[in-house]
């Protein structure tokens, strides 16, 4: 377990802001939340998607939302989900911004996905949001659809595997994994979002956020942090 750092956003809505995207996250069993703060800016990284072991091809795909800070940090923590929603809904308001005093990491908090580089993207087109909308929403009924009540977790996981690690663009290689995020972790508007490519990753993003994924088909490899 390491120190608490304090954080200040520079209002009030931006917590709010923070919190609705951390609660959006837990909604989809997500546990931890990585921070990165580098001067005054402050990137929010979830996991949506992730394989469990080799045979797994669920695909990975995480969300990132940045926040700004008032204060310039520099720090790259993994925190539990739960006990930062309690931190957000503690910070204390000033004319200088919201400060929030982030939760201790813990051993049992744990984040298995190396994040990609920020140098290096390559623009590649652009995606309406009504289309990443309607995947959303039809692999979420294809998967209701296919899960029996009570279904086992490797069923289930099956299940999943095979829709958002279906291939929903054939020219750039984006799994339906990245609408799934997207619409969950509330990127969705009524503009386009531009889709980067860098390999082997690619990255959809939108004034609301970024997701993230490792293009289809797939590859695993044995270290889980590559």
């Amino acid at each position: 377990m390491t120190a608490n750092y304090t954080i200040t956003l520079t209002d009030a809505e931006s917590v709010r802001d923070f919190d609705t995207f951390v609660g959006r996250a837990e909604q989809i069993e997500n546990k931890s939340v990585r921070l990165v703060a580098e001067g005054n800016v402050l990137a929010v990284w979830v996991q949506v998607l992730s394989p469990r072991g080799l045979s797994d091809t669920t695909p990975t795909v995480l969300g990132m939302r940045g926040f700004s800070l008032a204060t310039p940090s520099t720090f790259d923590v993994v925190v539990p989900a739960e006990s930062l929603r309690a931190r957000l809904a503690a910070a204390t308001s000033t004319e200088a911004g919201s400060s929030v005093t982030l939760p201790a990491t813990a051993p049992s908090v744990r984040w298995t996905v190396a994040l990609p580089t920020r140098d290096g993207w390559e623009t590649t087109g652009k995606l309406a949001s009504k289309d990443l909308d309607k995947v959303a929403s039809d692999g979420i009924r294809e998967v209701t659809k296919a899960l029996p009540a009570e279904a086992e977790e490797r069923l289930v996981r099956s299940i999943r595997s095979q829709v958002w690690g279906s291939n929903m663009s054939s020219d750039i290689g984006i799994p339906a994994g990245v609408a799934f995020a997207a619409v969950t972790l509330g990127f969705i508007g009524d503009e386009t979002m531009s889709v980067s490519v860098r390999d082997p990753w690619v990255q959809v993003s939108s004034q609301r956020g970024v997701v993230v994924a490792k293009r289809t088909p797939v590859i695993l490899d044995d270290d889980p942090l590559q």
